[in-house]
């Protein structure tokens, strides 16, 4: 049982990981909205593709195992923080 749980904890962890990533999404697309400039959209664009395919890596359509672990760290060490202190303002 123990080995069932530790995979439902692990598949839990995962989704909280593409809810991160999709929250990092919605803040680029409102960053894009407030952008001025094409450059300043176009980078927007590209952050937002981006997120898409970091999603597509957690969820298995794109990479492999090893990358799908690195983003999972990447998404709790670097973005995890970035929303805190978005939402914290």
């Amino acid at each position: 049982m123990l080995g069932v749980m530790s995979a439902a904890e692990q598949a839990m962890n995962y989704d909280l990981a593409i809810d991160i990533i999709n929250l990092m999404r919605m803040l680029a697309s409102k960053q894009k909205e407030k952008a001025t400039t094409e450059e300043a959209r176009k980078a927007w664009d590209e952050k937002i593709d981006m997120y898409c395919y970091e999603e597509g890596v957690l969820t298995g359509r794109n990479g492999n195992e090893k990358a799908r672990a690195s983003l999972y760290d990447k998404v709790f060490n670097l973005y995890s923080p970035q929303l805190k202190n978005a939402y914290a303002d």
